[in-house]
């Protein structure tokens, strides 16, 4: 199939769009190459998208995931429908609680056991067993 009117306004404006993100990584010291590379393509393929050419869907899925871009495709905003249906589960955050605890035990123990047990809701009982000789 040719390419339309509408592919290469689309890939000018995705080309418009990427440039800076490109700008500022090369600033970082990155090479074409590496980030190319991210993006699914190679670094001639890069720099002929940024002349124009036309990304593959790849490409576009990959610079909207790293760089945020969204390039509507003759008024049709991709972006705004894939961020309805991709939300992802939020995973819960973890905080890790430090207690200052100490357990001295007595000269003839020969084990020590812990568990945490679970109570209830947010309760836990920490059960400790020493074991000691004859």
């Amino acid at each position: 199939m040719k390419q339309t009117r509408e592919d290469k306004r689309f890939a000018t404006n995705f080309a418009k769009a990427l440039q800076p993100f490109i700008t500022r990584e090369q600033s970082k010291g990155r090479s074409i190459g590496d980030i190319a590379a991210e993006l699914g393509v190679s670094g001639p393929g890069l720099m002929k998208q940024l002349a124009g050419g036309t990304p593959s869907i790849r490409t576009v899925a990959l610079a909207h995931a790293l760089y945020g871009i969204s390039v509507p495709y003759t008024g049709i905003n991709f972006a705004k429908g894939l961020r309805n249906k991709t939300k992802k589960k939020q995973k819960p955050e973890r905080e890790q609680l430090l207690l200052p605890f100490e357990i001295t035990a007595p000269a003839q123990a020969t084990g020590l056991g812990l568990k945490l047990l679970p109570r209830g809701i947010r309760t836990y009982r920490l059960q400790l067993t020493i074991s000691t000789a004859g």
